[in-house]
């Protein structure tokens, strides 16, 4: 499993995302998803973009236009991910995949996959997505930046986490506030911008220019670098669907 920052289909993960091909088939199958994208009008760019990412390592790119609950029970988008063997989730809004995918057969297409040993990846919203439970912005100041959030029940891979990405270009009060809305007993997964943090056999590492950030609170965090073992992650576990 990976979760990204930000970058995701950009130079900035070509290292990162070439090395994780290498541990896989030839010419792999990466399905691209922007599902958290669904209320945009911009899916079409991140198949685009996703694409030739992935085609330029030497993959084989998978546009998957899952953008809505219809489309997550509908029988041919579950069939177009039974044989990739890289499921990529990229950015948009967290609380509106966590929606769109919840108790349906094309998360549960997903979930079987990446227990067959697809990596399951995504970026921004798509790793927020992936938590126990997820921040959902509610309103947003000039820089695009959330203001104001609440929390929801995310998709439970990594069970007790909230995923924070863009870290390091979060303001800390705003981060500060949120984290005293939180469920009890959870932590804070902070990953900066083109930075990931990549789960094998249950041990995850640290890759790209930023930090990984874990603790309780802003207050009580250990940073992770580049390269460096992240042992204070838990491994990630697959949930069991109801679709």
């Amino acid at each position: 499993m990976m979760l990204c920052g930000s970058g995701e289909f950009t130079s900035a993960m070509d290292a990162i995302d070439g090395a994780l091909l290498a541990r896989l088939r030839p010419h792999a199958r990466v399905a691209i998803v922007p599902t958290a994208a669904g209320q945009e009008d911009t899916p079409p760019r991140w198949i685009e973009k996703g694409s030739a990412h992935f085609r330029a390592l030497g993959a084989e790119p998978v546009a998957i236009l899952v953008l809505d609950r219809a489309d997550a029970h509908d029988a041919k988008w579950r069939d177009a991910v039974a044989d990739v063997d890289w499921i990529y989730f990229s950015g948009g809004s967290p609380g509106y995949v966590v929606e769109t995918l919840e108790r349906t057969p094309f998360w549960a297409a997903i979930v079987s996959r990446h227990a067959a040993g697809a990596i399951l990846a995504g970026s921004s919203g798509g790793a927020m997505m992936l938590g126990g439970t997820t921040l959902v912005p509610t309103a947003r100041g000039p820089d695009g930046l959330p203001t104001h959030a609440t929390t929801r029940a995310a998709l439970g891979l990594l069970p007790g986490v909230i995923v924070a990405p863009h870290f390091d270009i979060l303001p800390p009060a705003r981060l500060a506030r949120w984290i005293t809305a939180w469920p009890d007993h959870h932590q804070l997964l902070g990953i900066d911008e083109d930075t990931a943090v990549i789960e094998e056999g249950g041990r995850w590492t640290a890759r790209g220019r930023g930090r990984v950030v874990i603790g309780p609170s802003l207050e009580e965090t250990t940073a992770y670098h580049d390269g460096t073992l992240v042992d204070t992650l838990a491994p990630s576990v697959l949930p069991t669907i109801n679709a």
